[in-house]
C-alpha cells in the first residue's frame, strides 16, 4: 500500500487549522525531525470569534493575526533573513473537505485523468462546480483503488493569499486525515483494521484490509459528542457497518486505531477484536491544550 508523501522544505512555522481555533509554533528543524518527534513548544492558539467558527473569513483572519505575531519574530525586519524563516507548512481540519475511495484500473491512467475521474465524483456527488474545487489524490499501490480529496479554491486561494500579504510563503497546504492514514499504516495490529479520527466536529473512519483501502465513512459532531465515549463507539460501529458493505470483514475479526482527541477505549473494547489508542506525540499538560484538536493538527505540520 503507498504511503502519503511528507513534503518537508525547510524550517519556518507550523499552523494547524480547526473549525474555532488555530494553532501556530515553529516547526523544528529537519535534524530534530529525523532524530525523534518533535516536542510542541512555544505554541499559541487564535481563536475565532465565535460568529466566525466554521468559516474560510474565520480561518483567513486567524492566520492573518497568526502570521502578525509570528512566534521568535524580531519586531525589525532583518534585511538578511532567510526566507525559510517566512515560509509555512499548514495542516487543515477534514470538515474543511470532502474525501472517497474511488475503485477502479488506474494503472494506465494518467495523472490528470485520475485527477479529472476524481473531480467529475465530486461534482456529480456533492453538485459543486468543478472549477471551485481543488482535487488531491493517492493512487493505490497496485492501481486499483485511489484515495480522493476535494477543498473549495477559494480556501486555498484564501489561505496562501492570507500568507502573501504578510509575506510568507505557504510551503505546504494539507489535510489533517491523509498524515493520520499515513502514520496508522505502519502500526496495524492485524491486516483487517479500521482507523476512526475523532475531531470536535467530525468523526471520520478507513477501512483497510491486506489488499488496501475497502471504504471510508465520515460523520458530523455535535457538541459533546467527541467527548462521550459511548455515543462515539455507536458511532464507530456504524461507520463500520458502512464502510464493510462491499467486504467479508467482520467486527470481531477487526482492530480498531482511535486517533484524535483522547478517548477511553473501554466502551470499544467488546465491539472490536482489538482497540488502540493512538497517543499525542508531546502535547503540552495543560489541558486547555490537550483538549484542543488545533494543536493535534499542528503537530502533523511539524
Amino acid at each position: 500500500m503507498s504511503l502519503w508523501s511528507n513534503d518537508w522544505l525547510g524550517e519556518g512555522i507550523g499552523i494547524g487549522v480547526g473549525t474555532r481555533e488555530i494553532a501556530v509554533g515553529p516547526r523544528a528543524s529537519r535534524w530534530v525531525r529525523l532524530r525523534k518527534a518533535a516536542p510542541l513548544m512555544d505554541t499559541r492558539t487564535v481563536a475565532m470569534p465565535p460568529e466566525q467558527c466554521y468559516t474560510e473569513s474565520g480561518v483567513f483572519d486567524a492566520l492573518r493575526a497568526a502570521f502578525e505575531r509570528e512566534p521568535d519574530e524580531d519586531p525589525a525586519p532583518r534585511k538578511n533573513a532567510s526566507s525559510r524563516n517566512r515560509s509555512a507548512h499548514i495542516v487543515l481540519d477534514d470538515f474543511w473537505a470532502n474525501h472517497a475511495i474511488l475503485r477502479g484500473d488506474f494503472r494506465t491512467l494518467r495523472a490528470r485523468e485520475i485527477d479529472e475521474l476524481a473531480r467529475a465524483h465530486f461534482v456529480d456527488t456533492y453538485d459543486a462546480e468543478a472549477e471551485a474545487i481543488v482535487v488531491r489524490i493517492c493512487v493505490q499501490r497496485g492501481g486499483l483503488a485511489a484515495f480522493a480529496c476535494a477543498l473549495p479554491r477559494t480556501l486555498v486561494e484564501g489561505v496562501r493569499d492570507a500568507g502573501a500579504s504578510a509575506g510568507v510563503t505557504v510551503r505546504a497546504l494539507k489535510l489533517c486525515l491523509p498524515e493520520m492514514v499515513n502514520r496508522a499504516l505502519g502500526v496495524r495490529p492485524r491486516s483487517t483494521t479500521m482507523l476512526a479520527f475523532v475531531t470536535d466536529a467530525l468523526l471520520q473512519a478507513v477501512l483497510v484490509e491486506a489488499n488496501g483501502w475497502v471504504g471510508y465513512d465520515a460523520q458530523r459532531l455535535f457538541a459533546g459528542d467527541a467527548t462521550d465515549p459511548t455515543r462515539i463507539a455507536a458511532l464507530v460501529e456504524q461507520a463500520f457497518e458502512r464502510c464493510a458493505e462491499r467486504s467479508d470483514a467482520t467486527r470481531q475479526e477487526c482492530a480498531l486505531i482511535l486517533q484524535g482527541f483522547d478517548i477511553d477505549p473501554e466502551a470499544f473494547e467488546a465491539r472490536f477484536a482489538s482497540v488502540a489508542v493512538a497517543a499525542s506525540r508531546d502535547v503540552a499538560s495543560g489541558s486547555e491544550t490537550r483538549n484542543s484538536f488545533a494543536h493535534r493538527l499542528l503537530e502533523y505540520a511539524q
